[in-house]
């Protein structure tokens, strides 16, 4: 049996390893990225829901016609899906604040013509019916 002389490798640092860490750290950042995002959709989607509904029922049009629409305003009109959402919420419950009277300035030329977004309030509706009785 011969004996093979014994080689000591001094480890060098690898030029690899840096930019393998800072790939991963680039990654784990978007990943995070994506995480909050999905995060935040979630938190809206009852209140896209909700939108989509106003909207079918203001124009009697499927939910499906009515995500279209909400989707085609947020384009047309540079506003978040969410932003419309939250201010057509707000505005059928009669909080109509200087953030959502702006949101509505914005897509309500992207309506036909005489069309509001928000119709008449039920609670108007509710109490003349009250009178009746």
């Amino acid at each position: 049996m011969v004996s093979q002389p014994h080689i000591e490798i001094s480890p060098q640092p690898s030029r690899i390893e840096p930019v393998c860490a800072s790939l991963e750290a680039s990654r784990v950042a978007q990943l995070e990225a994506e995480i909050a995002q999905l995060k935040d959709a979630l938190a809206h989607r009852q209140q896209i829901g909700v939108a989509v509904g106003l909207l079918a029922q203001r124009f009697a049009i499927s939910p499906e016609r009515a995500w279209s629409l909400l989707v085609r305003l947020s384009q047309n009109g540079h506003v978040k899906v969410r932003d419309i959402a939250q201010a057509m919420v707000n505005g059928h419950c009669g909080r109509i604040g200087p953030s959502e009277a702006q949101i509505f300035a914005a897509i309500q030329s992207y309506l036909p013509g005489g069309i509001d977004l928000i119709g008449p309030r039920l609670d108007t509706q509710h109490s003349s019916n009250e009178t009746l009785q």
